[in-house]
């Protein structure tokens, strides 16, 4: 028997009550985004200069910058096995629990890293125990972003979906800058000793407070409206319990719709790739090939995480004006045009032009993606098997994909005798598989929520009709 699918059509309060919810939940989840990528671009930032010398003292120069990075690649292995468990357990106990945990699990494991006692007290024990510490951050993030999106997507009204459901994403640059801007402070600040000493420990341990105020803002998150129907559902017979095996609730979440499970593995692709290719791939370039001054490199990251907080909420705002399917060829066709003029202005060395030139390939390459996607991922899959088939695929992708784009570029680049049109190629590859997957994907709408979701213009519905609930959401 052909299982019932629950579409994205269950009713919820209407204005003004359920737009000041679907704020606050978009809120919460985006706060929790800015705390994971706190912590993961906290690490990122001082690998080299802290972790390396700190944790792994006996592996001198290029040896030891690799072993504090191999630890940072440890994160993004673990995300699909939390994206795996996890994903399996919020189609079964619900979106906010798991997002709770995910929280917890992301802030107790970075300010752990900041209470580790170095190589030099503890000996192996601590690069040991550094690696478990980010095997649980990554465990954790495995849910995070993937969850955040969910929640905000199905919490979110129909005219507003597009700019509520990026605030998820745009969490994630508050993090990045904030991380980048705390850093740079305490080492501005403090003397070069002190802050090897117990100086760089301070942004580890004020992921604590961060923690503590988004636990508290979750708290009073309700659970979406769609899987409370989910929930109703089940009760009622008409859909099966969710599987708590991880890999049995995956081969459900493929099975169901390989189509669109392949679509959500490849559409991340062009974002991810331009996120990692200039926010760390790109700098590195300024200042390792091009010449360009630390001090320079880290304006025009600033620049950067600044103007990926404001794109993603702009194109967000877009994609409720011509719908996320046009906002992705945008970006499709931007990161594609802007790949190698990318790579020409970076070599002028110029701080004005290596900024503007940052800022606009990350705009329409990582921006505008990161908006369209957070609209169209969560509708490639019926609200059941919704958060699985989602953690999965982004995660895997993620881990396969994204987070060996640096080093992938770095051995083009090196491949080619110092010339970046390898790691441009990469960039235009990325967006080209995008767009396939754009083009594979048969979103899950019904179709009265297509007509009335402004997000939505531009998709190409599943030839099957989706199965919905009788009272229609209310639209504020």
């Amino acid at each position: 028997m052909t299982e019932p699918q629950l579409g994205t059509e269950h009713g919820r309060p209407s204005s003004p009550e359920g737009a000041k919810r679907s704020a606050r939940t978009s809120i919460a989840v985006g706060f929790g985004t800015a705390i994971e990528w706190y912590d993961y671009l906290l690490y990122a930032y001082t690998a080299g200069i802290i972790i390396a010398p700190l944790f792994f003292p006996s592996s001198t120069g290029a040896v030891g910058l690799l072993a504090s990075f191999a630890t940072f690649a440890v994160g993004f292995i673990a995300r699909p096995i939390g994206g795996l468990v996890l994903g399996a357990l919020s189609d079964r106990w619900g979106r906010r629990p798991v997002l709770m945990f995910s929280i917890v699990l992301i802030g107790a494991a970075t300010t752990a890293i900041g209470l580790l006692p170095p190589y030099s007290a503890i000996g192996v024990w601590a690069p040991v125990l550094l690696v478990l510490l980010r095997i649980i951050q990554g465990f954790g993030a495995g849910a995070e972003l993937a969850g955040a999106i969910t929640l905000a997507n199905e919490s979110a009204g129909r005219r507003r979906k597009g700019f509520r459901s990026a605030m998820a994403m745009a969490g994630g640059g508050v993090g990045g800058l904030v991380a980048l801007t705390i850093v740079t402070s305490m080492s501005t600040a403090l003397s070069e000793d002190a802050f090897m000493d117990w100086g760089w420990r301070v942004p580890f341990l004020f992921s604590a407070v961060l923690t503590i105020v988004g636990i508290l803002l979750r708290r009073s998150l309700e659970e979406s409206p769609e899987f409370t129907a989910v929930e109703q559902a089940r009760r009622e017979g008409v859909v099966r319990e969710a599987r708590i095996n991880p890999l049995i609730a995956f081969g459900r979440a493929v099975k169901a719709n390989p189509r669109n499970w392949i679509a959500a593995f490849l559409i991340p692709t062009g974002l991810n790739v331009t996120g990692y290719g200039v926010t760390a791939f790109g700098i590195s370039y300024l200042v390792g090939t091009v010449g360009m001054s630390t001090n320079d490199g880290l304006v025009v990251n600033l620049v950067v995480s600044a103007i990926m907080v404001v794109g993603i909420l702009l194109f967000g705002w877009l994609c409720d004006k011509i719908g996320a399917q046009r906002v992705m060829i945008v970006s499709v066709i931007g990161g594609v045009v802007l790949a190698v003029p990318y790579y020409w202005l970076l070599d002028t060395g110029d701080l004005l032009t290596a900024t503007l030139a940052s800022c606009l390939m990350i705009a329409l390459g990582w921006a505008a993606a990161g908006a369209a996607h957070s609209i169209l991922m969560p509708v490639y899959f019926p609200a059941e098997i919704r958060s699985t088939g989602l953690f999965s695929a982004r995660e895997l992708q993620g881990a396969l994909v994204a987070g060996p784009a640096p080093f992938i570029a770095t051995a083009l680049m090196a491949a080619m005798g110092g010339a970046p049109w390898g790691a441009a190629g990469m960039l235009i590859a990325a967006h080209l598989i995008t767009l396939v997957g754009l083009l594979i994907a048969r979103p899950q709408v019904g179709r009265a929520e297509y007509e009335q979701t402004p997000a939505f213009a531009g998709i190409r519905l599943a030839e099957t009709p989706v199965t919905t609930a009788d009272t229609p959401r209310k639209d504020y």
